[in-house]
């Protein structure tokens, strides 16, 4: 699928998505592959995903003179939530999306859906993305988690994002290092607070050994997003089973992977280990992990990636273990509260608290 129009800034008005009609539609999808120029008579909408921080809604266009079935995109834009969309404009979410998929898409290996339009007005802090449209999807659920196949499938797609920015310094001025989200104005100090909130609220609704992984963590945070070196490269930043599509278009796309808004230039076992922390069942996780990592590690080299061997993957991994808990911790005091939401943040917080305590992790950070 071709890209149409993607601009990252100077952008003028941002439309939101309840404002895209038939003209709108023409006119931003002009140059695009899916109208092929042709004017858009009709739109019919409908709700797609589980995103918190962002509203998609799926668009089936019916064009003037096709004689096919009608075609569909994704248009993103902002949440409806002020809270959402307050964290999403003090971590630079949307801007990071947008430009995601104007610079940096075309360059990696991994699956994406295609780009139709991107935009992002600095000014309003609103975007536009209208993306390639990979329905029928199987979408595996975050509370199940991941099948072995499927977390194979990921790491390797995962090699594929990495591999060519790996050790790399060109994405600094388009992404913020990971530790630069710890350093923004506020969050040092609001990061306590929120693991402080995150236990009051659901401290009674964690394991105790889940619980103690928190309280223990909350004063060793700066510690944390000090990072410990290694190569960096362009992480996706939310890479979990929420944020991936199988077997779309029917089978025709064995993995895609969506919402982009956490990008970031950092260590790329991070993106490993909030996977198969977060996506797997902890007895599949403990059974399968070294076998996944070797997969990675396998699928980096065959993409040109040397000087790293599987010793530093396992460090690098068990290290960021501690990643599941930070952004759950806090992405379940900043976003829109839900039923589904708070399932979803304990479940993947027990399961990256299980992984701490079998890789031994708080040695890595507090020798």
């Amino acid at each position: 699928m071709g890209v149409g129009s993607v601009r990252a800034r100077g952008c003028g008005v941002v439309l939101a998505v309840d404002e895209l009609d038939p003209p709108r539609l023409t006119r931003l999808l002009e140059t695009s592959d899916v109208t092929g120029g042709a004017t858009v008579l009709d739109v019919a909408r409908c709700p797609v995903g589980n995103g918190q921080v962002a509203s998609c809604v799926e668009l089936v266009l019916t064009l003037e003179g096709a004689s096919d079935e009608p075609v569909a995109v994704v248009a993103k834009g902002p949440s409806d939530d002020p809270v959402s969309l307050a964290t999403a404009a003090a971590l630079g979410l949307y801007e990071r999306e947008v430009r995601f998929y104007a610079e940096v898409a075309g360059t990696v290996s991994i699956r994406t859906p295609a780009c139709h339009h991107a935009a992002y007005d600095p000014a309003t802090g609103r975007f536009l993305l209208l993306l390639e449209s990979l329905t029928p999807a199987a979408v595996a659920d975050q509370l199940e988690g991941l099948s072995l196949a499927r977390a194979q499938l990921a790491v390797g797609e995962l090699a594929g994002l990495h591999a060519p920015h790996w050790g790399a310094t060109s994405l600094d001025a388009t992404f913020p290092r990971t530790a630069d989200d710890a350093d923004a104005p506020g969050v040092a100090e609001l990061l306590p607070a929120l693991f402080d909130g995150f236990l009051e609220r659901h401290g009674e609704a964690l394991s105790a050994p889940a619980r103690a992984v928190v309280a223990w963590l909350r004063p060793r945070l700066p510690a944390y997003y000090a990072g410990h070196g290694g190569p960096a490269t362009v992480q996706h930043g939310d890479f979990r089973t929420d944020n991936l599509l199988f077997d779309g278009r029917g089978g025709a796309v064995p993995m895609a992977t969506v919402d982009w808004q956490m990008v970031a230039v950092g260590a790329g076992a991070l993106d490993v280990a909030y996977l198969l922390t977060t996506s797997l069942d902890v007895e599949d996780r403990r059974r399968h992990e070294r076998d996944l990592l070797a997969r990675y590690l396998d699928r980096l080299c065959a993409l040109g990636v040397t000087g790293y061997g599987a010793e530093a993957l396992f460090e690098d991994y068990a290290f960021h273990c501690f990643q599941g808990v930070v952004m759950l911790v806090c992405a379940s005091m900043l976003v829109e509260r839900t039923a589904r939401g708070d399932a979803m943040f304990l479940t993947m917080i027990e399961r990256s608290a299980s992984a701490v305590d079998d890789l031994d992790a708080r040695a890595r950070l507090d020798p």
